[in-house]
């Protein structure tokens, strides 16, 4: 029998607030709150290892009875989330993202779908902000772990304890080594496929097994408890959605998360993580979990959540969760069933939800042939950028490291035409397109996602690398007709521009500064097509983020530099904001990065100001 421990369900209360206020807006805040999903890994890892241990042990354990287990316990309360979810999509989405949805679910409800979304979601791509069951890759990763993992212990111990320890060590071993490898070729996978999380919940069943007892000395607990508490708070405040994670950098968490289950219960983190509130949250965090991602997207769909007001879904999920756990959850877990009865049961569930998912994909493809232009507009949503961009070559990802940028073709220049280098983050790869539009200009680009180009850079090791590169070694042995400086200014940057500004001015004949493009609360053609769709018109200044003040803080800054600031605002937004080309297509594909042809509008409005004259 396996003791019902508390402290875990407050860990758990832990790893759902974690995520919850990652995904509803805090992310500033708890820029790694993602690792909440580790730490469930490993509370996962563990308890079920305890079960799986314990049954064979006393000589008891079925994969009948397993399975049964697994599905009383997941299957109740995400059926009704896909339920919910399919209908909602169906009366307020634009039919290519209920399609999605639809696709999404059928997926998920394989336990599939931590495959399909790495085959379908990228670094730029926009529409997986607004799929409500991104978050089920997690579920699918679990139930795909424990396909063989029960299996592998079953064997195992038929040799003894010893044996089934080895065994986990072994896959522990294999996995996190893929995982540390994998990492840097292919961050994607290393993120959503089972291989590589494996380890994670191995880390709970290394822990689980006898081989591991805790300490006697209850002072050496609570030290590693507190350090283990430490590592989790560390990771959570320090990791960000552009570190190199999961591989070593979802070690601290999953260590601490195995230090504090290890040496509980009894120590004062243990004590904390009992108490009545923290508790009370852990025992609806699965609820909580399928729940806080759907309430957030279809109630977020334009952008309406925001200084403060991200508390209302949360707290709204608070509520869908306790009904979820007290009236499906509780009562399908205590109902006493054959093994073989629940197993089919929970079939007969997957299989109606695939089908009802499958119906809603025709009707969603239906709904596509009768809005073509609006499928037209939408599918902008899902613009490549990379070829505009040149990522990966002169445009460096979050997935790029430094040696992928190609300084002979993204730094050479021409003894006929004007020099221009444009220097920055992805809000200044995104002018490349109009730049070399220009007549008579040769453009060079350093430009790296999250890298606003600034003196003293921080950021990742690759920002840090290119920026000093250009600033300290490039620029000053190659003198540049015209010095292009953009990026995603944040209402800090204006002095620090201006110092840079002032560093620079020897090293190019002319200094551009553009300022911040116009921003909208949600994707631009998502916007843009929902108004069509509705048959309404569309008022950007409804859908705005509130950022003018930046521009006119940066330009203030400017001032007697000698450089040219370009307010990108007023050029597109004077007094109404260019959201159409001529042939019909967004002029951004998201909330602010301009496509090829916006590019190219914005710098055939400016152009006389990016000119050097001989």
């Amino acid at each position: 029998m396996i003791t019902h421990r508390q402290d875990i369900d407050g860990l758990r209360a832990v790893a759902v607030i974690f995520v919850i206020l990652y995904h509803c807006g805090f992310d500033r805040i708890l820029p790694g709150g993602f690792i909440g999903v580790d730490i469930f890994f490993v509370i996962s890892g563990y308890l079920i290892t305890k079960i799986i241990l314990a049954d064979v042990g006393d000589g008891r354990f079925s994969i009948g009875n397993f399975y049964s287990r697994r599905a009383k316990r997941i299957l109740p309360a995400v059926v009704v989330m896909y339920a919910v979810v399919m209908a909602a999509s169906y009366f307020t989405m634009l039919p290519d993202e209920s399609l999605r949805v639809f696709k999404s679910v059928t997926s998920s409800a394989l336990f599939a779908s931590n495959a399909y979304f790495y085959f379908t979601t990228g670094y730029f791509d926009d529409s997986s902000e607004f799929n409500p069951v991104l978050h089920t890759w997690s579920l699918s990763v679990e139930e795909q772990f424990y396909v063989f993992f029960p299996l592998i212990v079953m064997l195992a111990s038929r040799y003894g304890r010893r044996a089934t320890g080895m065994a986990i060590a072994g896959l522990f071993a294999v996995s996190i080594i893929a995982s540390i490898i994998t990492v840097p070729i292919n961050r994607s996978a290393a993120f959503y496929l089972v291989q590589y999380r494996a380890w994670e919940l191995l880390v709970g069943a290394l822990i689980a097994g006898p081989a591991l007892p805790k300490f006697a000395d209850a002072r050496i607990n609570d030290v590693l408890s507190a350090i283990g508490a430490l590592l989790i708070c560390l990771s959570a405040l320090l990791l960000s959605k552009t570190s190199e994670f999961p591989g070593l950098t979802a070690f601290p968490a999953t260590a601490g998360t195995a230090l504090i289950i290890w040496t509980g219960p009894g120590t004062l983190v243990s004590k904390l993580l009992s108490l009545r509130v923290a508790t009370a949250i852990g025992l609806i965090s699965y609820s909580l979990y399928l729940w806080h991602w759907p309430i957030w997207v279809f109630s977020n769909q334009y952008g309406a959540w925001e200084h403060g007001w991200q508390l209302v879904p949360i707290a709204l999920s608070l509520v869908v969760a306790y009904v979820s756990w007290r009236f499906v959850e509780t009562p399908f877990r205590t109902m006493r069933y054959r093994p073989a009865v629940s197993v089919a049961a929970g079939a007969a569930s997957i299989a109606s939800v695939a089908m009802l998912a499958f119906v809603g994909q025709l009707a969603a493809d239906q709904m596509k042939e009768d809005n073509t232009a609006v499928e037209r507009v939408a599918e902008f949503a899902d613009y490549d950028p990379s070829k505009a961009f040149r990522s990966g070559q002169c445009f460096l990802t979050s997935n790029d490291g430094i040696e992928k940028y190609d300084r002979d073709a993204c730094l050479a220049l021409s003894d006929n035409q004007q020099n221009i280098a444009l220097v920055g983050d992805s809000h200044a790869a995104h002018l490349y397109p109009g730049l070399r539009a220009l007549s008579g200009a040769n453009v060079i680009q350093a430009n790296a996602s999250g890298c606003r180009p600034t003196l003293d850079a921080e950021g990742e090791e690759r920002c840090i690398e290119l920026m000093n590169y250009m600033f300290k070694d490039f620029l000053p042995s190659h003198k540049v007709d015209v010095l292009v400086l953009a990026g995603r200014w944040t209402k800090d940057d204006a002095k620090l521009i201006r110092k840079t500004v002032d560093y620079l001015s020897p090293f190019a004949k002319k200094i551009v500064v553009f300022g911040p493009v116009a921003e909208y609360k949600s994707s631009l053609p998502r916007l843009l097509a929902h108004s069509l769709y509705d048959k309404q018109p569309f008022k950007a200044a409804d859908h705005l983020v509130p950022r003018q003040h930046i521009g006119l803080d940066i330009q203030d800054a400017l001032a007697g530099s000698g450089a040219t600031y370009i307010s990108t605002y007023k050029t597109m937004c004077n007094p109404d904001c260019v959201v159409w080309t001529k042939s019909g297509d967004p002029v951004q594909f998201d909330y602010g990065h301009f496509t090829a042809d916006g590019s190219r509008i914005l710098i055939s409005r400016v152009k006389q100001a990016l000119v050097v004259q001989r």
